[in-house]
């Protein structure tokens, strides 16, 4: 994937060691009293998910300086599906992160978050 360009917000992030785009549908589906199902589309959405074995420090903090360490609460994110450029404004799920040590150096491994469109 190191071909790919991820920016969120204008700023260029490390591409990811796995990239999953999560595809659905909102809806206001219900039962009627027969069963049957109804409703309406109401909207169609996408989440993403960044998985990195490993990071820098320094790569994982333009990361999060984009997307935690702000008051802002949407932001855009560009990126390039079959060979098109897409964009989607999102918001930010859940960041863990696990510190290792490899030897005097210091990484973070299996960081993994997803960005949900607004």
């Amino acid at each position: 994937m190191s071909t790919m360009n991820f920016q969120i917000a204008g700023r260029s992030i490390k591409s990811p060691s796995q990239f999953k785009i999560e595809r659905y549908n909102v809806t206001n589906l219900q039962r009627l009293a027969n069963a049957e199902m109804c409703g309406d589309l109401i909207a169609k959405k996408r989440k993403f998910y960044f998985t990195y074995a490993a990071i820098t420090a320094k790569d994982l903090n333009t990361i999060l300086d984009t997307i935690w360490e702000t008051n802002e609460l949407f932001f855009t994110l560009s990126y390039v599906e079959n060979g098109q450029i897409k964009t989607a404004t999102v918001y930010s799920g859940s960041i863990p992160t696990e510190l290792y040590r490899t030897g005097d150096n210091w990484v973070w491994k299996e960081v993994t978050f997803n960005l949900i469109e607004k």
